[in-house]
């Protein structure tokens, strides 16, 4: 397993809908473990939460047998927070640019 994204993409392309899949992957297993106030983001639910980007193209998924699944979606994680600060930031979304850091010169 690559990452839980790459799962669920690969759950995607052998055609579940995307709503099933953040379902699957949420709500379910935290009822599966007893923790209700898990997957959620109901009031007073900490602030965990995982940013998504969904891209298009021409991708491809390896099953446990190593066959190969054709898919035409795939979900990348853009940023992560955890009790509502930022565990993962792919893109540098929360950092402030460079130049501005440094000033204008």
């Amino acid at each position: 397993m690559i990452s839980l994204t790459n799962i669920m993409s690969k759950m995607m392309a052998m055609g579940l809908p995307l709503n099933d899949v953040i379902r699957m992957t949420t709500v379910n297993p935290a009822n599966e473990i007893k923790h209700p106030e898990l997957g959620n983001l109901d009031v007073g639910a900490g602030a965990d939460v995982a940013v998504l980007r969904l891209r298009s193209g021409d991708f491809g998924f390896v099953d446990i047998r190593n066959f190969r699944i054709p898919g035409k979606q795939k979900l990348e994680c853009e940023l992560t927070l955890r009790d509502g600060s930022v565990v993962w930031d792919l893109n540098g979304l929360t950092a402030v640019e460079f130049k501005k850091a440094r000033g204008s010169n």
